[in-house]
């Protein structure tokens, strides 16, 4: 919730009449180190993008991703010029993704504010989306 208030990923407004909010859970993870002690608990909220509605919701979902052969490629190269690689892991990558539609989804379980017709306005991309790959391929 930490990175969503310092993304300002949505907004808390009533639902505007005629449109409909999307649901979001809980994702949660047990995560354990190599020696199989536990290391930390992971909770990830997602939406529940399986309830968009084409046109309304999302137009595309077209985002690309890259062939083996092309990482095979550049890993040869690296290897017979000696270069260096280095890779980047983006925290809360989706997160970053600007929308261009208007979506509305349901507040998340135990953080709700106001009543119940108070819903969350998303202003950036979230996991579960429909159109989240297709906006974070497009931010970076």
């Amino acid at each position: 919730m930490e990175a969503h208030k310092l993304n300002s990923t949505w907004d808390v407004v009533k639902l505007p009449p005629g449109k409909h909010a999307i649901g979001s859970r809980w994702f949660l993870k047990v995560k354990f180190n190599a020696d199989g002690s536990l290391d930390h608990y992971k909770a990830r909220l997602v939406a529940k993008g399986y309830s968009q509605c084409p046109g309304f919701d999302f137009k595309e979902t077209f985002a690309p991703t890259v062939r083996y052969a092309t990482i095979h490629t550049i890993l040869a190269i690296t290897a017979l010029k000696d270069l260096k690689l280095r890779s980047v892991d983006i925290s809360h990558a989706y997160l970053n993704g600007k929308l261009e539609e208007d979506i509305y989804m349901q507040q998340p379980k135990g953080f709700e504010v106001g009543g119940p017709e108070y819903v969350c306005k998303l202003r950036k991309s979230l996991y579960g989306l429909k159109q989240a790959d297709r906006v974070w391929n497009k931010t970076l």
